[in-house]
């Protein structure tokens, strides 16, 4: 009798994980998996990649392209490939799953070419690549290299002296002083070496608008008040903030998109300030201080976090299924919530929680600390995810509960509250505001910059200003029939 030995043994999905920390910190040691391993069996890869002014730090040439530490990731995906079935674990299922900068990191794989392959579906939890400014352009890096080679004493040019001279420095020194230079993250690197391809050929969002990106499944989401804590003043629960703070950290967050170099579009920039204001002003007017702190964390939290994970879908949708979810449950269990004041929802590290299990995984003073039904949770969080690293469907086994799949004429969100799990309605996600800031918003600032990208004669200046301004004016309109 013949036995076949050509038969292929499946192994474990494999989930690779992602720390986060801004690129500038964190330990692939912080997350602690065992009960993930333990109750949903699966293989967890935790990576560690190079950080900081090490990871990130590019003279915008052969001699350092940068992105070093995307390429660590790289390299671990590469060996989770060639030998992840050693350890039990299916080279053909491997899921790349992170947090925060690890998120980030996650969206930066579907669109590099280096990564292609190596992953069948992913998990990004409070971190969209979409997100302003999550990546650098060379243009502003240049100064960052002139900043390195003076606070270091090193020459400029050529920038092989440069590198042997930083080579020199001692890493502490590296890292104490070269951290405050700039801000470290991914690069946009094409062009810089004829001898490698780049890691990232534009803008994430120009890839994904030109659909350049790998179609794997994808679970994403965010906490429902990612960067409460940073309104936090002593833990007050009263210290809301005034009218006057409101407006001027709005005016901030909007500025920081509008890159102009031309002053004299300074009256264009107040259009698109009004446009914003307009949208997030409180109806009726009021000097709360706590409703004011509510209505700044709204707008902060669609913007960076619902519109970004919202537009994420609606690339993704059209060729893999993408589950979606904000994440209302805040723990019952009082030793979570010591030091978080009782207006505070779910801030930024709050799934992590139940994502990984940590009630179950106390010191040995704090066991009986844990809400049970803090435990019955995050079983069910773990299984949700586990399901999707197995089936790319979070709820295809052993949970029964509906989540469907995001869908442009259905574009639901899976709500993780206290009462239920349930799909988003109208009245849990604001929609409108999402399609404010992904149809709307870019508009506006395309009209309100325009006069500052473009050379026009003077003859022909004073017409185009009026007709640049009968087209804003039907853009304003048509904010005001949007929220109507």
């Amino acid at each position: 009798m013949k036995v076949k030995t050509d038969l292929k043994v499946e192994g474990y999905p494999t989930m690779v994980w992602f720390h986060g920390g801004n690129f500038v910190r964190g330990s692939p040691n912080a997350i602690n998996p065992f009960q993930l391993v333990l109750k949903q069996k699966v293989i967890f890869v935790s990576v560690a990649y190079r950080l900081n002014i090490f990871g990130f730090f590019s003279t915008l040439d052969n001699e350092a392209p940068g992105n070093f530490g995307l390429l660590d990731q790289v390299a671990s995906l590469n060996w989770v490939k060639n030998n992840i079935a050693s350890f039990g674990g299916d080279p053909d299922n491997v899921c790349i799953f992170g947090h925060d900068a690890g998120a980030v990191s996650v969206g930066l794989h579907l669109i590099s070419s280096y990564s292609s392959g190596l992953f069948q579906k992913a998990i990004a939890m409070s971190g969209n690549v979409l997100s302003p400014d999550t990546v650098n352009i060379a243009r502003k890096e240049i100064i960052t290299v002139d900043k390195v080679a003076t606070a270091f004493s090193c020459f400029r040019k050529p920038t092989y002296q440069l590198l042997d001279c930083l080579r020199r420095v001692n890493y502490q020194a590296l890292l104490d002083i070269g951290e405050p230079l700039a801000e470290w993250k991914p690069l946009v690197d094409n062009g810089f070496s004829n001898i490698s391809l780049p890691f990232l050929t534009d803008l994430p969002s120009k890839m994904f608008a030109d659909e350049i990106f790998s179609p794997v499944p994808i679970l994403t989401g965010y906490t429902n008040m990612e960067d409460a804590l940073l309104l936090d003043k002593d833990g007050s629960e009263d210290s809301g903030i005034s009218q006057r703070e409101f407006d001027v950290m709005r005016e901030e967050v909007v500025l920081s998109d509008i890159t102009v170099d031309n002053s004299s579009c300074f009256t264009n920039q107040h259009h698109i300030q009004d446009a914003v204001a307009f949208f997030y002003k409180p109806i009726p007017p009021t000097t709360n201080e706590t409703v004011l702190r509510k209505l700044f964390l709204d707008f902060y939290t669609d913007k960076v976090y619902g519109a970004t994970t919202y537009q994420l879908a609606k690339y993704i949708s059209k060729h893999a299924p993408i589950y979606l979810y904000r994440f209302d449950l805040k723990p019952f269990s009082d030793v979570a919530n010591d030091g978080i004041p009782d207006w505070v929802a779910v801030p930024h590290n709050f799934d992590l929680i139940f994502a990984f299990g940590m009630p179950y995984l106390p010191l040995p003073e704090d066991l009986n600390k844990w809400d049970y039904r803090d435990k019955s949770i995050s079983d069910i969080i773990m299984k949700m995810w586990t399901n999707f690293a197995w089936y790319s469907n979070p709820t295809n086994s052993g949970v029964i509960i509906q989540w469907d799949p995001f869908e442009v004429e259905k574009p639901g969100f899976f709500i993780i509250d206290r009462k239920n799990f349930t799909m988003s309605t109208p009245e849990t996600v604001n929609y409108k505001a999402f399609e404010f800031w992904t149809d709307f918003y870019p508009k506006v600032v395309e009209i309100g910059t325009k006069c500052c990208k473009e050379v026009q004669d003077d003859s022909s200046a004073n017409m185009t200003r009026i007709n640049r301004y009968l087209h804003f004016g039907l853009l304003i309109y048509f904010i005001l029939s949007l929220i109507n």
